[in-house]
């Protein structure tokens, strides 16, 4: 199992992208569904909308088709040079015009998948350490991310010392408290 499409490839129905531990699955009722063990990130909300199959198109879009020919949904990325479909072992789906990203789950974690791994890094045993920002990063949800609650991104806010909480760029290096 992959975990890319590029170009003019296609996922039917049960069939699934694979990275580690995380599957993205186009599931026999249509829905499009990112996973990790025991619980489900993302999905498409197509269930039983009647889509066969999900396709990385040449013009830069990826799209849930119905048997009528009909799209069910899409990334809405046409005319933006997405070359290839991937799904990261962060558990982020991305889909990438050259190395940009132009759409993303926005699923990315950090968070261990190990149970031993889990309880290492259990509320209480957090400590300081920095985050990249990626693609379609705001700093609510990487407060959710990082430290468990959007509530929390005023931390962040006050740790980096930032003048405009809404001006983070992607790249940018935070500390998290």
């Amino acid at each position: 199992m992959s975990d890319t499409l590029q170009i003019g490839d296609e996922l039917g129905l049960g069939q699934s992208l694979q990275n580690g531990t995380y599957t993205l699955t186009l599931q026999n009722d249509g829905n499009l569904v990112l996973n990790e063990p025991g619980d489900e990130v993302w999905a498409s909300g197509t269930h039983g909308q009647d889509v066969q199959r999900a396709v990385m198109q040449d013009d830069g879009n990826f799209v849930l088709y119905k048997s009528d020919g009909s799209a069910a949904w899409s990334t809405e990325t046409n005319g933006k040079g997405g070359t290839r479909l991937t799904l990261l072992p962060d558990r982020n789906l991305v889909l990438y015009a050259g190395d940009k990203a132009v759409w993303s789950t926005r699923t990315a974690t950090d968070i261990p998948t190990s149970a031993a791994e889990a309880a290492a890094s259990a509320p209480g045993a957090s400590r300081p350490h920095t985050y990249t920002v990626g693609p379609g990063d705001t700093l609510e949800l990487i407060a959710e991310h990082e430290l468990g609650s959007r509530d929390r991104f005023m931390e962040i806010v006050r740790a980096n010392g930032l003048d405009n909480p809404d001006m983070i760029n992607v790249g940018q290096v935070l500390n998290i408290p």
